[in-house]
């Protein structure tokens, strides 16, 4: 009897000991729910997870942060979210809670506002690349110029898809144009943007790419054989694979010029709230959740289950040898990519640019359509900043 009773004290005392925090997540997959369950192994706490498709999540944090009610104390973002820190109520993370040295060098610069780190990376990627099939492709194109020459002897022909609906794949666009300037530096109103989007109007029409056609749409018209050539992203690896096995051929994106095209790569971000680490026994957690995030043997199994790259460098060159072939060439095409902006106005762009270009192809000349996207963004910038 005696023994019982400890027994049910020490229950007692465990449950009442044992914490929450609210984790907000914006992806579909389930690694949050694999991260709540480790951590509930490792510390006796819990992970709340709620989920929200990603402008949902912007949207929320922003009314939350307004509204000072019912905020996350953990969210899972993409990294482009870092730079609206200020109006989601996020803090810097503890340099002295984030293993540095392990960090990829590409992450660093997705994660940092300033010399801050405003997430902790747990994924990296988002990266576009060319897709081609092995079976039927023996030397692949690596030029615009190569790819330009194709129409004209099968003109009816998409030789190359990709989502025009996705301002995610116009960006990479301007790579070739403006190499040298990160995608938040643009001044969207001048020569060289103009001529980015009507190269990327003129690749769309030629290949007879659809406005409205989505990254799974492009995606199809390659599966079925309609295209020779796919520029996705690291998303669709899984499915491409299930469908080509080896014969998945992976590439850079085609040059112009001689000037490589470089697609943006970005992290899936953890970050904290002001109001999560502002309490004691939630920080504390915070803390652990933080470490338990860049645990080399909890990485390693997620990224072997879900064919992600880490993080990690360490991680990811013990786990993606070039035998490895295709998980190998993905994270090959990272490392050769442009980290997102982390500022205010990326943050704009996005939308800025869709509106853009849906003027443009209702024929609003380049000249004001460029013009029209800049003062858009400048507009979205200080409407959120006056708040």
């Amino acid at each position: 009897m005696h023994k019982f009773l400890v027994l049910i004290i020490f229950l007692v005392s465990f449950s009442s000991e044992a914490g929450t925090l609210e984790f907000w997540s914006a992806f579909g997959d389930n690694v949050d729910q694999k991260l709540a369950k480790e951590f509930e192994i490792r510390t006796g706490n819990k992970l709340m997870v709620r989920k929200f498709s990603i402008d949902e999540m912007k949207a929320e944090l922003l009314l939350a942060s307004r509204s000072k009610n019912y905020m996350p104390d953990v969210a899972w973002v993409p990294s482009d979210f870092l730079g609206l820190h200020k109006f989601i109520d996020l803090r810097a993370i503890p340099k002295e809670w984030i293993k540095e040295d392990q960090l990829e060098a590409i992450a660093k610069q997705s994660a940092m506002v300033g010399n801050e780190y405003m997430g902790l990376p747990l994924f990296l990627g988002n990266h576009l690349m060319l897709f081609y099939d092995k079976s039927k492709i023996a030397e692949p194109i690596t030029s615009w110029e190569e790819l330009q020459a194709l129409p004209k002897t099968d003109p009816n022909k998409a030789h190359i898809v990709f989502s025009v609906k996705d301002m995610y794949f116009f960006s990479a666009f301007f790579s070739l144009f403006h190499p040298d300037i990160p995608l938040d530096k643009i001044i969207f109103n001048d020569e060289k943007s103009m001529d980015t989007l009507q190269f990327y109007n003129n690749v769309a029409v030629t290949n007879h790419l659809h406005s409205e056609c989505s990254s799974a749409c492009g995606r199809q018209q390659f599966i079925d054989g309609k295209a020779s050539y796919l520029i996705d992203g690291d998303w669709a690896v899984s499915d491409l694979s299930e469908v080509f096995g080896d014969n998945l051929g992976i590439m850079s994106l085609p040059s112009y010029q001689g000037i490589p095209m470089k697609s943006l790569s970005g992290g899936k971000a953890l970050t904290i709230t002001n109001g999560g680490y502002q309490n004691p026994e939630k920080r504390k957690m915070i803390k652990q959740l933080i470490l338990l995030s860049q645990d080399e043997k909890f990485l390693t199994q997620l990224i072997n289950e879900h064919q992600y790259i880490s993080a990690s460098s360490k991680v990811n060159k013990s786990s993606m040898s070039p035998d490895k072939t295709v998980m190998y060439s993905v994270y090959q095409q990272y490392l050769r990519s442009k980290p997102m902006p982390t500022s205010l106005r990326v943050s704009f762009i996005w939308e800025a640019l869709a509106r853009g270009v849906s003027r443009y192809s209702d024929g609003m000349p380049k000249e004001e359509t460029m013009e029209y996207i800049e003062n858009l963004i400048g507009r979205y910038s200080k409407k959120v900043e006056a708040q």
